[in-house]
């Protein structure tokens, strides 16, 4: 070809006494191999070809080591332009991929913000709604309260009441708190108390719980298992007040005291009429 015959010539001009096989089977190797060795075998080894017969001491071989070395040099430069270059290529997709993301975040970001401020509008109106709707339900509640105490108030103003105290120890209450209270001491849990010679004895009857805010009129009797029908004093109420009273009796049989009456199991019945207001 051109190329081995360009070459052979270059060769020769160098040395004219290398063989004609080698020369051809070199330059063919050469052209075949590594096109690009030319271009840098011409700019740097054959920069003068008039003056080329100085060089004529070089040998063959030297000539050749500096080819290969030549070769292999821009072999591997080569390389490392086409890696740089493929890295570069890498670098400019990964850039293009993150800028691709980084305006898809924001896009993100801008909507986001978009609905956070939809929301807090919608957070702030149903506020506003649920206060409106309270007030008007607390407002409602009250009126509702309002008209129940009149109604109830009215009924009882209504009302009559069923029991009418006369007069008491002290001054009429309220009509509409006129009230009938009863309640025994017990059978088994009336404390009775000795008193006097040898057949007196006194309870203390607790009324507390009627509620009453005057002294009442209190009407008694004992009850028990024997004996009592022949006692004085069964309605014998002393010292009451709106909380409680006391009686005394005595009995015609003599040694009857607080033993005897609690095995006889007296108590005192009692009922109560007053005013709880």
């Amino acid at each position: 070809s051109n190329c081995e015959r360009t070459i052979y010539k270059m060769i020769k001009i160098y040395h004219s006494h290398i063989n004609h096989s080698r020369i051809s089977s070199f330059s063919m190797n050469l052209c075949l191999g590594v096109p690009i060795i030319l271009s840098v075998f011409l700019a740097t080894s054959v920069g003068d070809v008039i003056e080329v017969k100085q060089y004529e001491g070089i040998h063959v071989e030297d000539l050749k080591d500096l080819l290969i070395a030549s070769m292999k040099n821009t072999i591997a430069l080569t390389d490392i332009v086409t890696q740089q270059t493929q890295r570069i290529s890498d670098t400019m997709l990964s850039l293009t991929a993150a800028r691709s993301e980084i305006q898809d975040l924001k896009q993100k970001v801008i909507d986001n913000v978009a609905e956070v401020r939809e929301l807090r509008e919608t957070v702030r109106t149903n506020k506003a709604d649920s206060v409106a709707r309270l007030l008007e339900l607390g407002n409602s509640t009250i009126q509702g309260m309002e008209d129940l105490k009149k109604e109830v108030l009215g009924a009882g103003d209504s009302t009559e009441n069923s029991v009418t105290v006369i007069n008491g120890e002290e001054a009429n209450g309220n009509p509409r708190c006129a009230k009938v209270c009863s309640g025994t001491t017990g059978r088994r849990s009336t404390t009775w108390i000795d008193f006097g010679g040898s057949t007196g004895i006194y309870t203390d009857v607790d009324i507390s719980k009627c509620g009453f805010i005057k002294i009442p009129t209190i009407t008694t009797a004992v009850e028990g298992d024997t004996v009592h029908w022949e006692i004085t004093g069964l309605a014998a109420v002393y010292t009451a007040t709106s909380t409680g009273f006391r009686i005394y009796i005595g009995a015609n049989r003599q040694g009857t005291r607080r033993g005897q009456a609690t095995g006889w199991h007296w108590n005192v019945e009692w009922i109560a009429v007053g005013f709880t207001c």
